[in-house]
């Protein structure tokens, strides 16, 4: 029985002294609360908010000259000399290719000595027709040899001519299909050349933007590889589908301006802006958004005044100031923009939204 009074003896000094120690401590989280939010630092905070805005839909494609020159061989014959590589700037009438043509220089030296002894016989039968001494058709036979003569002259000088090779415009060597000592044919293709100055861009846009895309509005076109954005004006919109891609081609002028050309050239890749109509979204303030330990988010306020680390994803820069929350938000949240190096996650604040207005 006295066992049993100094079992519960021991048991009821535990239980109060356990009671005591949560009161105590539960005095001590109001008195730190307490102190906290009596000094709340005053910071610059910004209401979200979802607001109207040009809605774009974005179409990467790749630039193309306008001025685009395939050369080939018209007569046969061997490179002999070549004065041009691939990758290489070139002018309109800078000498590309010289071949050798045996034949061709034969034939011309033919010809040209045909057409002479064809002249000589002409002029003769002229004079003669002139004084009533040949016939009407002796003359005219004449005449015809002649003619033909002559054209077999131009045709063999033509041929000639295809032994130099020139460039038909300025521009960019982009393919060489030949080297010295090789035997080129008729038809073969020897050179593509691309011109620099007039270029285009093009992308394919789905089928369910085309009656959104309107000839001649001016798009913004990106391109990352030179850090450069610059005007555009839709030319075209091809009126035939893809039956693979289910898409369009949209064809797109590119601003002749000497600065927007600079870095540019053909085949470069980019994205095209085009705007669609317009779309809510929520914003915050670009100096608002922080990295914390690599994650990309904002400080918010709760109710309590407290400060939480929000993650958000990130979109596009609105009015240069704003940036666009894809998502992590909700409108009508405070997200804090000033003194961001001065708090912490656990602070406590007092949001001054006319500071950050």
């Amino acid at each position: 029985m006295r066992k049993k009074r100094i079992f519960y003896g021991i048991f009821i000094a535990v239980f109060i002294t356990s009671l005591l120690s949560l009161v105590l401590s539960g005095c001590s989280e109001k008195s730190v609360y307490k102190e906290k939010a009596e000094n709340k630092i005053s910071v610059a905070a910004y209401k979200t908010k979802y607001t109207s805005m040009p809605n774009f839909l974005k179409s990467p494609g790749n630039t193309d000259s306008l001025n685009n020159t395939v050369i080939s061989a018209h007569i046969m014959g061997y490179a002999i000399t070549q004065n041009v590589h691939q990758g290489e700037k070139v002018d309109r009438g800078e000498l590309l290719l010289k071949l050798s043509a045996p034949e061709i220089v034969s034939k011309y030296y033919a010809a040209k000595a045909g057409f002479a002894n064809a002249k000589k016989t002409y002029d003769r039968i002229k004079r003669l027709y002139a004084e009533n001494s040949v016939s009407r058709q002796t003359y005219d036979n004449t005449l015809m040899q002649y003619n033909v003569a002559k054209a077999e002259l131009n045709e063999a000088g033509s041929y000639l001519n295809y032994k130099n090779i020139y460039s038909p415009i300025n521009g960019i060597i982009v393919k060489k299909n030949v080297s010295m000592g090789d035997l080129v044919a008729p038809g073969q293709m020897l050179f593509m050349i691309q011109g620099v100055k007039n270029l285009e861009f093009k992308t394919s846009v789905n089928v369910k933007y085309y009656d959104k895309i309107k000839n001649g509005e001016t798009v913004k076109l990106k391109f990352s590889s030179i850090n450069k954005t610059i005007k555009g004006k839709v030319v075209s919109v091809v009126r035939s589908a893809n039956p693979y891609s289910h898409s369009v081609l949209v064809r797109i002028s590119i601003a002749k301006a000497k600065s927007a050309m600079d870095g540019l050239m053909p085949g470069m890749y980019g994205v095209a802006y085009f705007k669609i109509g317009i779309k809510n979204a929520l914003i915050v303030p670009k100096n608002a958004v922080v990295r914390r330990l690599g994650i990309t988010g904002v400080y918010i306020v709760g109710k309590s005044g407290r400060v939480m680390f929000q993650p958000v994803k990130k979109g596009r820069i609105y009015k240069k100031k704003f940036v666009v929350i894809l998502n992590g938000l909700n409108s009508g949240m405070t997200v804090i923009t000033g003194k961001l190096n001065k708090i912490d996650i656990g602070d406590y604040v007092n949001p001054d939204f006319a500071a950050a207005a």
